[in-house]
């Protein structure tokens, strides 16, 4: 079985995150919370939004990202206490597994509302304030799913992560002249609670043996927050322990 990440995303010597403003969605587990921690072990001051807020002392606050209103009021409130978003990161979002044929209109609409529209909420709140600084670094989360259409049961997931990269490189060409940089992480198969009973079927299906972990896609984000990646725009960052 191959090895694990031996040092943690947290322990990356990365430049240009110190004293920025980053706003993580999805904040309170799994990736979400992995990325929080990275960014601020970089330096910056990080704001996490959720459904429901985890007990940390970083402030988190609880919202829905498929609402507009609760958006603009969240973002408002954070440059309250931080300042305006230099960083993005969207790790909200939601899959209950259902089979075409018992895909309810409601469940669609839902997915859509918090994986690609809760998406396009958060980036466009935070787009003004960037490109009037010149400067902007937003990472949208995708999935694999979202390039090949995943398994079974998940058309309405994948649909929406894949709105999630076309509206990535979208973004990108439209803002990239005002300083500001959209990137997108398409990881499959991490160890977080979406994937909870599935790792014993999963795992044998992975190249490099094991599954991914939240600090493998805190690594990624990080480097496209940082300075490193200034020249970096409109790409998928594919992290599948070489599935295909």
């Amino acid at each position: 079985m191959a090895a694990s990440l031996t040092e943690p995303a947290t322990s990356m010597q990365l430049v240009g995150l110190k004293g920025r403003t980053a706003i993580v969605t999805g904040a309170s587990s799994g990736i979400g919370l992995r990325v929080a921690e990275t960014l601020e072990s970089l330096g910056a001051r990080v704001a996490g939004i959720d459904l429901v807020p985890s007990d940390t002392p970083r402030l988190t606050l609880a919202g829905d990202v498929g609402d507009q209103h609760a958006v603009d009021a969240l973002f408002t409130a954070i440059e309250r206490e931080l300042g305006a978003a230099e960083v993005l990161v969207t790790c909200a979002g939601i899959f209950t597994p259902m089979p075409i044929r018992d895909l309810t209109p409601e469940l669609w609409r839902r997915t859509l509302d918090v994986n690609l529209t809760g998406t396009f909420l958060c980036a466009r709140r935070a787009l003004g304030p960037m490109r009037l600084a010149g400067f902007g670094r937003i990472v949208t989360i995708s999935s694999g799913a979202g390039l090949d259409g995943g398994t079974e049961a998940c058309a309405h997931y994948a649909a929406s992560k894949g709105g999630v990269i076309a509206l990535t490189k979208a973004l990108s060409k439209e803002v990239a002249p005002d300083g500001v940089t959209v990137n997108c992480v398409a990881p499959r198969s991490i160890r977080t609670p979406m994937i909870a009973g599935l790792e014993v079927d999963l795992q044998p299906q992975i190249p490099v043996g094991r599954l991914g972990e939240p600090d493998d896609v805190a690594a990624a984000v990080a480097f496209l927050c940082s300075v490193h990646a200034s020249y970096v725009t409109g790409e998928v960052f594919v992290l599948n322990g070489g599935v295909w």
